[in-house]
């Protein structure tokens, strides 16, 4: 009984290992090299064997050969993976070429071992991969190409080993060193161009930025030279110029996670997030504790999920940059059209790329070089889109200047009617009470010369003639006050405010109440008739307008500022007007200019429960010396 159970595993043995004999010698050879001026993609007629644990020495894998199964794929493909891929595939030259290469399409594979046979059956090892130094690679090229050494009418058998800190990817091809470089001279050119013009945009944009000083432009070269310098790692270009010791920035794709921080730095630079979308602008946080993630997890090594979480954080940027540059030119912003088309032709460029690494769609010369088109249009769209940005802001300031000289020449019309109307009611006062004042003096005069026999008439004459004189003084002196109040200069600031509420309020019967810090001395001379118009604008309007019974002014001296306000009980002002009243009439729009002068601010704004409180804010760059905090309170 043990002896036919021994038999039977033999046996089974036996026809396992015919099986597997006779698979691999149906299978021999599988690549047969025929003419020097082909190459010869070999990804699909390669057997494979994944290695989770990527410990597997070569010994065991060959000892393991039964294991193999046969690609399916032209291109291999096992996505974000930390495992090492196996290949083994068996070649036969029955060209007259003895010069042949292995190239590896991925560029940026972090470990390639080839494992040649010799001419008496042996195998040696070329280690290769962006993760061996460059001055090491057989063939020194951004491209992974490891020579076969396999003569004429030879026939091998190859293993190879591939692992990767990103996606795991290798197209395979063998060719004789003319076809790969007529194969790849034309992509190297493409490439050249591709590095070229992103210089040129950067360096242009450069001068730019010396010029205007806007930090966006600053932002958008750093953006674009992380691009460039990423895709020069993916390409396989950067490690041939960096320094051995510097060679970690590509392993860990460090430019990668700074072109998603410069991206959005240029994001809220050139689109303004801050100030047009503040609630969107306090989620930019989220983008940078992405990048740190990937960073932390570099540091980590675990590169595998690092990269897989660089993938998932291109979603809060893209949804953070559109959802900005949709919003943004919906309101009017047209710069940010250009800025959301520049960076979908990059989105879509990666999309394709990231599609093609997948073997979503086929590897052509297109999908190959979709993340460098889509990378260098959005640069040229970026580059308009920051000189819309310019010309944006040209033409508003210019429509703003055009606007400005519009109200400043509609003022000084009104300004100079003002001036005409002044004059003509100075003009009326003097025709009218100074004029006939002193033509009644005249009379009167003549008058005395005929009664100068008549000592009691002479005397009621002359006193006539006193009062009349008397009268036409204090008129002259109303219309002076009234062209440059006195006390200013005699009484000070604080005490001509309150000389002025006093005559207010006899002439309206308003009761009007003022409280005072002591504002003397604060301002220029030239300055103060500003103030002082000011108040008394404010006053003559609650008595042509308001219908107020009281008012109350009030002057706060703190903190190197002066609080004016002024409030009354009237019927007060409709607060949808409030902002288009100092354009409405002259003579809030006059204290609108005097506290331009005075870099002063106004806010009108509604009392309770009615009536209007005028809110005035007056910078003072000197305090004059006060020993003694001096507030007078003035009831009219």
């Amino acid at each position: 009984m043990r002896f036919h159970i021994l038999l039977s595993v033999l046996l089974l043995s036996l026809i396992q290992f015919v099986c597997v004999s006779s698979s691999w010698a149906a299978a021999e050879p599988l690549i047969t090299l025929k003419s020097k001026l082909i190459s010869y993609d070999i990804g699909n007629q390669v057997y494979l064997r994944e290695d989770p644990t990527g410990k597997l020495t070569f010994d065991q894998v060959k000892a393991q050969r039964a294991l193999f199964t046969r690609s399916q794929q032209e291109a291999p493909v096992y996505g974000p993976s930390s495992s090492a891929v196996w290949a083994v595939f068996r070649v036969r030259n029955n060209s007259p070429e003895d010069k042949w290469y292995l190239e590896v399409g991925s560029s940026f594979l972090h470990e390639v071992d080839l494992y040649r046979e010799t001419t008496n059956g042996n195998f040696e090892k070329i280690k290769s991969g962006a993760g061996q130094p460059y001055e090491s690679r057989p063939v020194k090229t951004n491209r992974l190409i490891l020579p076969l050494n396999l003569p004429a009418g030879a026939e091998h058998t190859y293993y190879a080993r591939f692992r990767s800190r990103n996606i795991l990817r290798f197209p395979l091809q063998i060719a004789t060193m003319p076809a790969l470089y007529e194969k790849n001279h034309t992509i190297d050119l493409l490439n050249g161009i591709y590095f070229g013009l992103l210089f040129a945009l950067m360096m242009y944009n450069l001068f730019v930025y010396f010029s205007l000083g806007d930090k966006a432009y600053l932002f958008y070269i750093l953006f674009i030279f992380s691009i460039a310098a990423d895709t020069a790692c993916i390409r396989g270009y950067l490690l041939e110029w960096l320094p051995g010791p510097l060679a970690w920035i590509v392993h860990i794709r460090l430019f990668a996670g700074l072109a998603i921080l410069f991206s959005l730095w240029f994001t809220n630079a050139i689109l303004q997030v801050k100030q047009y979308l503040p609630k969107l602008y306090r989620l930019r946080w989220i983008i940078v504790v992405s990048v740190g993630i990937i960073m932390l997890l570099n540091l980590l090594r675990l590169y595998v999920w690092s990269f897989a979480w660089m993938l998932i954080s291109f979603i809060p940027v893209y949804l953070y940059v559109y959802t900005a540059g949709i919003l943004i030119y919906r309101r009017g912003f047209k710069p940010a059209l250009y800025y959301t088309l520049g960076l979908a032709a990059l989105g879509i460029g990666i999309l394709i790329y990231i599609a093609k690494d997948n073997n979503l769609v086929p590897e052509t010369a297109f999908t190959e070089s979709s993340l460098q088109l889509g990378s260098f249009i959005e640069a040229v769209v970026l580059s308009y889109a920051l000189a819309s940005k310019f010309n944006f802001y040209k033409l508003e300031k210019e429509q703003a200047q055009a606007q400005a000289m519009q109200q400043a020449i509609a003022f000084s019309q009104e300004l100079i009617q003002s001036q005409e109307n002044e004059r003509k009611r100075i003009a009326a006062e003097l025709h009218d009470s100074v004029g006939q004042s002193l033509i009644l003096m005249k009379n009167r005069i003549l008058l005395l010369k005929k009664r100068l026999d008549d000592p009691e008439r002479l005397a009621r004459h002359a006193d006539d003639l006193t009062e009349t004189v008397s009268h036409t003084i204090s008129e002259i002196r109303t219309i002076s006050y009234g062209l440059r109040p006195f006390q200013l200069d005699m009484l000070g600031l604080t005490q001509s405010i309150n000389g002025l509420a006093d005559e207010v309020a006899e002439g309206s019967g308003i009761d009007i109440r003022v409280k005072a810090d002591s504002i003397d001395n604060l301002f220029p001379k030239e300055q103060e008739i500003n103030v002082y118009r000011i108040v008394q604008e404010c006053l003559n309007n609650i008595v042509k307008h308001s219908g107020a019974t009281s008012a109350h002014v009030n002057i706060i001296r703190e903190n190197g500022q002066i609080q004016l306000s002024v409030e009354d009980n009237g019927k007060g002002m409709n607060p949808a007007n409030t902002q288009s009243a100092p354009k409405s009439g002259f003579g809030l729009r006059g204290m609108q200019e005097r506290l331009s002068i005075l870099t002063g601010k106004l806010q009108i704004k509604s009392a309770e429960p009615q009536g209007t409180i005028i809110q005035i804010t007056l910078p003072v760059t000197t305090l004059a010396p006060v020993l003694t905090p001096a507030t007078s309170e003035y009831v009219s």
